[in-house]
């Protein structure tokens, strides 16, 4: 199969390393229109059909020759207006970003991309009348929302017709290949366990969470942590419970400060406000030592908006800015392109689900809705904004390192990257 190279510059070309989806034909693996600022030059991008290693690096990449015959049609069951909003709302921006930088380089297939958003209103009802929308009006791929309330609904709705990448969906449950459903990200059980195992290793081993039954996000992550932290050693006092509608939290404060030895470190799922109310209320009682660790929440609601208050927070976040990603060059564009994203991780990752769609499109030459499932869940370290994404024997979870933060002088900071020795509930 000939291939051509197309050569661009690190600040303004998408690559795509595209590969003819013939059944005769092995096919090359492709970056899914990752920015050239990679830092993954020498690393190998292994295609689902065993061909022949493509070389990434930062300025050239293969471009297949397939052609579509139709376009790829996106759509996003996005959440813009409730509890979801705070991955939805930057991450569809971002989404359309993605998709005008792959259009620029040329589309998938020859084709410009199509992309499309309905609001589901973080409403079951609603989102199941966006599921049919969207796929009345021909998408081929769903992004889907980030909790189950909405993403099982949509589940339900799309039967399996097209695949849906949950952008920012850390819910194990919502991974299901042999109903066409994939995470984009990591799992819940692995970043609780991530945070258990950052919070051992800094010899905090007494711990207390705080959990809410409004949704599994917020009861199950700290249930996994503590599983992870017990295994390690550490020993979990007492778990306080919340609700999402809380706007005090003085008698769990009240009642932390009465116990013997006082906790070294909080875990909890919660996302802002609340966390500042939290930080805030334990602060003035004097419990401002005790180390509160939380979840991907802590990012995509911004715990360092909070002020000083959060100085010494951590988090377990999907990526940061690095050399060895594109996410400083995701961000820029998506600012030059007048999106503003807020978040570490949440525009990054919307990008990486429309590069995974685009990349199973290509490998597959196709955008039919089965085909499509069945090469997401066959990739291999295709590259993508945040990094590299396999899908091959994972059950629809990719296999992600969990990025460490610290908020220091307002901002988070890196502390490392890590896949956690034990994962809760494996």
């Amino acid at each position: 199969m000939k291939k051509q190279v197309l050569l661009a510059t690190v600040a303004t070309v998408v690559l795509l390393a595209a590969g003819c989806g013939s059944d005769s034909q092995s096919s090359s693996a492709t970056n899914g229109g990752l920015p050239t600022v990679t830092g993954v030059a020498g690393t190998t991008a292994h295609s689902t059909a065993d061909s022949a290693p493509v070389e990434t690096g930062a300025t050239a990449a293969p471009v297949g020759e397939c052609k579509l015959d139709r376009p790829l049609k996106i759509g996003f069951a996005a959440d813009l207006g409730e509890l979801g909003a705070f991955s939805d709302q930057p991450g569809s921006k971002a989404a359309q970003v993605m998709v005008d930088k792959l259009n620029a380089a040329g589309g998938v297939g020859g084709l410009p991309v199509q992309y499309v958003v309905k609001d589901i209103q973080g409403d079951p009802a609603a989102t199941q009348r966006a599921g049919r929308e969207l796929l009345d009006g021909g998408v081929n791929a769903l992004i889907g929302p980030p909790f189950s309330s909405t993403g099982a609904p949509l589940l339900d709705t799309v039967a399996g017709k097209v695949p849906i990448v949950f952008m920012a969906s850390t819910d194990p449950a919502l991974a299901d290949p042999s109903r066409g459903a994939f995470l984009t990200s990591f799992s819940d059980p692995v970043q609780s366990s991530a945070i258990a195992e950052y919070a051992l290793s800094q010899h905090l081993t007494n711990a207390i969470t705080f959990s809410s039954t409004d949704d599994v996000y917020f009861s199950g992550n700290p249930e996994y942590f503590k599983k992870a932290f017990e295994h390690g050693g550490g020993t979990v006092q007492r778990d306080f419970s919340f609700s999402l509608a809380d706007a005090d939290f003085s008698t769990q404060v009240n009642q932390i400060a009465t116990l013997k030895p006082v906790p070294k470190v909080l875990f909890t799922a919660m996302v802002m406000p609340q966390t500042q109310t939290l930080l805030e209320q334990l602060a003035a009682a004097g419990l401002g030592g005790i180390v509160v660790a939380g979840v991907d929440g802590f990012d995509a609601t911004v715990v360092w908006s909070a002020g000083a208050v959060a100085n010494g927070v951590v988090f377990a976040a999907h990526t940061f800015p690095q050399k060895s990603n594109g996410v400083e060059a995701f961000l820029a564009d998506a600012a030059a392109a007048g999106a503003k994203i807020e978040t570490i991780s949440f525009g990054a990752l919307a990008a990486d689900a429309v590069q995974i769609i685009a990349a199973a499109a290509t490998e597959a030459c196709s955008v039919d809705g089965a085909k499509l499932i069945a090469t997401i869940n066959n990739l291999v370290n295709v590259p993508v904004t945040t990094g590299t994404v396999s899908y091959k024997g994972t059950h629809g979870v990719p296999e992600k390192d969990v990025v460490i933060l610290k908020v220091q002088g307002g901002k988070p900071t890196f502390v490392e990257a890590l896949r956690p020795a034990y994962i809760a509930g494996s």
